[in-house]
This record gives structure tokens, sequence and C-alpha cells, in this order.
């Protein structure tokens, strides 16, 4: 793909659209979700909760546990609050 330095500087800093195919490049290129950019609200789970499923991925279950039993009175608190 070639994009020229005028073209990709117009799209950086003054907002310029670029065309649908130079788009979808740029998606594919830089792994970049199309959905942050069509959706209002984007679909799936945020960096935080990614972390967390990578932490518990290497938990044991007796970690598992505790984590759950924690987060189960964080959310009853939290409700208590509202």
């Amino acid at each position: 793909m070639y994009i020229s330095p005028r073209y990709l500087a117009n799209i950086e800093n003054k907002g310029q659209h670029p065309s649908l195919q130079i788009f979808f490049e740029l998606m594919l290129r830089y792994n970049i979700s199309v959905d942050q950019f069509l959706l209002e609200q984007p679909v799936g789970k945020n960096t935080q909760r990614r972390q967390l499923d990578a932490l518990l991925d290497d938990m044991s279950d007796t970690g598992i546990r505790i984590v759950t039993a924690t987060a189960r009175e964080i959310a009853e608190v939290e409700g208590e609050g509202q």
C-alpha cells in the first residue's frame, strides 16, 4: 500500500477522511478493530478486563476462589451504596 506523505499528513493532522480502501488497509496493517470507529460504544473488553483475564488464566484454583469471594464482597458493598 502506498500513501503519499501529504495524504497521510492530511488524515493525521487535518482530519481528512481516508478512502474506504485506505481505511480498511490501515485497520488491517495496524491490527485495529473497525468497531471502535463504527460503533458508538466499543464491543468487547477494555484493557483492564483483558489484563485481569490474563492474571486469572495463570492463577491456581485456590487463587480463583479468593478472587471470586473478594469480587462478590465488592459487588455486595457497591450494591448497598446505590
